[in-house]
């Protein structure tokens, strides 16, 4: 029997389920622990975040605490993947005139960000700020910990991010896709939808929308993954699919028309 709470957290809905009824309790306090924690290490809207500590170091190396040392990793990890699209920058930084500023000042990005063990250095002018990374981490991280310590089936939600662990209940986990309804999500698989917010509509309004996709949703091993893909595969436009095609990526992609496109894993049964 599945048995499930919500709350928010975070600054988003959070949820868990198990596949154990005796467990929920503790799993819950399991995730809010997770959460806790890397909130209080990255969360910008948090006057007391270790994070702000890295962003006020301006170019001088920063011990951090192991939980921000793996986040970071895991933010610098993604920008990896997507090659820069995802990135730990915060978006005032993102956002810098390449072509108003002096070449002799060249503009930083993810890969002048060092990380040595649990020490951080940012260059001087960036502000970092991991917050989407982070909670797919975190969804993550406690996924795993509640199926590792309580041995059932764990399902955490983040938003509109998903993380599942240990073993699923009969028939998969039904989980929601914007629009969609309800797909089969394995155990152990995580699944990450991002959508184009009101403001990017606008800028994009008189643009041709089959170009633009305003909802992208990725099933991928982990949510870290899943989501850094989703985010990704939203901004790159049309070449999004190829993208998404060369990592085997199950997704679902909704054009500015409102027409559907699906690479071709999220043609299989566990993702119809």
């Amino acid at each position: 029997m599945i048995r499930s709470s919500e709350w928010r957290e975070w600054g988003v809905p959070v949820a868990v389920a198990v596949t154990e009824y005796a467990a929920l309790v503790e799993a819950e306090t399991r995730v809010r622990a997770a959460i806790a924690e890397s909130e209080a290490a990255c969360n910008p809207q948090r006057g007391d975040a270790e994070i702000h500590e890295v962003n006020l170091a301006q170019g001088i190396p920063v011990q951090v605490s192991p939980r921000l040392s793996a986040l970071l990793r895991s933010a610098l990890w993604a920008a990896r993947m997507t090659d820069g699209t995802v990135s730990p920058l915060a978006a005032d930084d993102a956002g810098i005139d390449e072509d108003a500023t002096p070449p002799i000042h060249p503009l930083p990005d993810y890969s002048d960000i060092h990380l040595d063990g649990e020490t951080v250095l940012a260059p001087f002018g960036v502000n970092l700020d991991i917050t989407e990374t982070a909670r797919a981490d975190t969804a993550d991280r406690a996924a795993a910990t509640v199926a590792r310590s309580l041995e059932c089936g764990v399902l955490v939600r983040m938003g509109d991010v998903t993380a599942t662990a240990g073993h699923s209940p009969a028939g998969g986990w039904q989980v929601s896709v914007p629009g969609a309804g309800t797909v089969e999500l394995p155990a152990g698989s995580a699944m990450a939808t991002r959508m184009r917010d009101e403001c990017d509509e606008e800028q994009n309004s008189e643009n041709d929308v089959s170009g633009r996709w305003v909802q992208v949703t990725v099933i991928a091993e982990d949510a870290l993954w899943a989501d850094a893909a989703a985010a990704a595969a939203l901004r790159r436009g049309a070449p999004a699919v190829r993208w998404l095609e060369q990592y085997d990526l199950a997704a679902r992609l909704v054009d500015g028309g409102g027409r559907v496109h699906m690479t071709r894993r999220w043609s299989r049964p566990h993702a119809a």
